[in-house]
């Protein structure tokens, strides 16, 4: 089987509903199972991530053709790294107008690149309306919403199941003192270290907890790839 290079795109149309925080999980998690990641932060309004994870995250925007070049032009690398894209509310609808323009998913699959949207899932109708959107848009990209019990978000929204189709990522509460203590120094890969010990219990279990959500995610998205071929050898 041919080597993929995932993209995830972590991404809301609305501030402030945990967007940045689960991208980091994301990331924390790659760097936790001994892989390669990349990830690339554009909030142009303020570059969180890139303050939270300097040594893996990339400043990028969608602004204007250089920064557009820039970032597609990464992302469409099959090289194996993982990337994680930390996409602002104020860059959401450029971004998606340039990945469509572009074609990225027609080359972004000849190349065994896989891209997903990590969608945070909320109950505004401007939430509702850009999920839709992109169902429409883009048939062929898998369109997974987040709920993020951190947000209050994990509450289902009337017409939940046509709104946010398909199986969703949860994730678990966390209290408000560990979520600042993750938001601050993360989580892995020293967590799992020597350093366990010196850790929260209740941090740890967690992380276990959220862990096994993004592993999960990560066979679901495998598993959609792989049914053209099984329905061939059907």
């Amino acid at each position: 089987m041919e080597r993929r290079t995932p993209v995830f795109i972590v991404c809301s149309p609305l501030p402030r509903v945990g967007k940045t925080l689960i991208a980091q999980l994301l990331v924390e998690f790659l760097l936790a199972d001994r892989r390669p990641v990349a990830a690339f932060d554009v909030n142009p309004d303020g570059y969180t991530l890139a303050e939270r994870m300097p040594g893996y995250t990339t400043v990028a925007n969608v602004a204007g053709t250089k920064g557009q070049m820039a970032l597609f032009d990464q992302l469409i690398v099959a090289d194996g790294t993982a990337k994680v894209v930390d996409l602002g509310y104020g860059s959401f609808d450029q971004f998606f107008t340039v990945m469509e323009a572009i074609g990225f998913l027609a080359e972004a699959y000849r190349r065994a690149v896989v891209p997903a949207v990590l969608f945070i899932a909320d109950a505004d109708d401007r939430a509702r309306r850009a999920y839709a959107k992109l169902m429409a848009r883009f048939p062929e990209l898998p369109l997974v919403p987040v709920l993020n019990a951190g947000t209050g978000s994990e509450a289902k929204p009337r017409g939940a199941r046509l709104d946010y189709a398909g199986m969703p990522l949860q994730i678990p509460p966390l209290p408000p003192a560990l979520k600042s203590l993750i938001a601050r120094v993360g989580f892995s890969p020293e967590l799992f270290g020597e350093s366990a010990a010196d850790m929260p219990r209740e941090l740890i279990a967690w992380t276990r907890r959220l862990f096994l959500e993004f592993r999960e995610l990560e066979l679901r998205l495998l598993l959609e790839t792989l049914k053209p071929a099984l329905k061939l050898r059907a």
